[in-house]
């Protein structure tokens, strides 16, 4: 275990063996109508530990409830990442933009060896600043060229960034998106865009920079163009709940930067930064083996511990 290399597995058995019908038969190489599928799987203790000594005899993979063979397995310890940084460079994040920067400078001096990352900046529209590299230098270099102007086409932005970390040459892929979390200047709406990640399997973590507390007062857009401001733009507000539900969707986690806590601002950024990092390397990559076909499919991951907390995407889109 742990190699990356495919496993033997047990007959499965159904989640219900009185009403789940047993799943197809999937070699552990899959013939050439069937595909495999990888999901990011993390195991935690109920204290946040990660639990890194799991084996694939661990695990049970269930897909719409029907029981899955696990043809392929490996830790996070020994697997690389590609990884987007994707920063909120609206004018509503003027008064963020330091957090913001120390947010992506504490990812840089996170890189682990083999890791590629790259840094994209998005108000109405997207732009990279740097593309996949291994090199601290030219990210840091390129931090310096964040400057805060437009709206906030987030959906947008997400779409485009899966698509670029899925370029990327590592099987893991990941983004984190820092924002407030308020979309003004969209195409996509945000079930597509959802319905985009889920499909992509690239986790996305977000990272909410704002006072969730703060007064919005009148929330209704001024339409300028195809644009739409919101009114007090410059008030510290943050849309906790959109952000949550981007990373919980996808396997990711969310952070809150409660700019109201100057005092435990720094903290919270270096412990947000510092925890995706360990996850993204602690985490095991499990596969399974199906049929091409459409719709959305419900995925599941257990263990058969009951001393740990596994999360995975909920759903996805094949």
């Amino acid at each position: 275990a742990g190699n990356g290399s495919p496993v033997p597995a047990d007959e499965p058995t159904p989640e219900n063996p009185e009403s789940a019908q047993a799943p197809e038969p999937a070699p552990a190489l899959p013939p050439a109508d069937w595909t495999r599928r990888v999901l990011t799987v993390t195991v935690t203790d109920f204290q946040g530990a990660y639990v890194p000594d799991l084996e694939p005899q661990d695990f049970r993979l269930y897909v719409d409830g029907v029981a899955q063979r696990i043809v392929y397995f490996n830790t996070g310890r020994r697997e690389p990442v590609s990884l987007g940084l994707v920063v909120d460079g609206s004018g509503s994040m003027r008064a963020k933009r330091g957090p913001a920067r120390h947010a992506l400078q504490g990812f840089i001096e996170q890189i682990k060896r083999g890791d590629e990352v790259f840094l994209e900046q998005f108000s109405h529209q997207l732009t990279l600043l740097q593309d996949f590299t291994d090199s601290r230098m030219l990210l840091a270099q390129a931090i310096t060229q964040l400057r805060p102007l437009g709206g906030t086409a987030l959906h947008d932005a997400i779409v485009d960034s899966l698509h670029r970390v899925k370029r990327g040459r590592h099987q893991k892929k990941a983004l984190v998106v820092i924002s407030d979390g308020y979309d003004t200047a969209s195409l996509t709406p945000l079930a597509d865009m959802l319905d985009a990640a889920r499909r992509s399997g690239v986790l996305i973590y977000t990272i909410g920079i704002g006072n969730p507390h703060s007064y919005l007062g009148d929330r209704r857009r001024i339409m300028i163009g195809r644009f739409a401001m919101l009114p007090n733009q410059g008030v510290e507000r943050v849309d906790v709940k959109a952000l949550r539900q981007i990373s919980t969707q996808t396997g990711g986690k969310h952070f809150l930067l409660n700019t109201a806590d100057d005092h435990g601002l720094r903290d919270t950024l270096a412990q947000a930064t510092r925890t995706i990092s360990q996850e993204l390397h602690a985490q095991y990559s499990i596969g399974y083996a199906v049929r091409e076909a459409g719709g959305t499919h419900r995925v599941r991951v257990e263990t058969d511990r009951d001393d740990v907390v596994v999360r995975a995407q909920q759903a996805r889109v094949e």
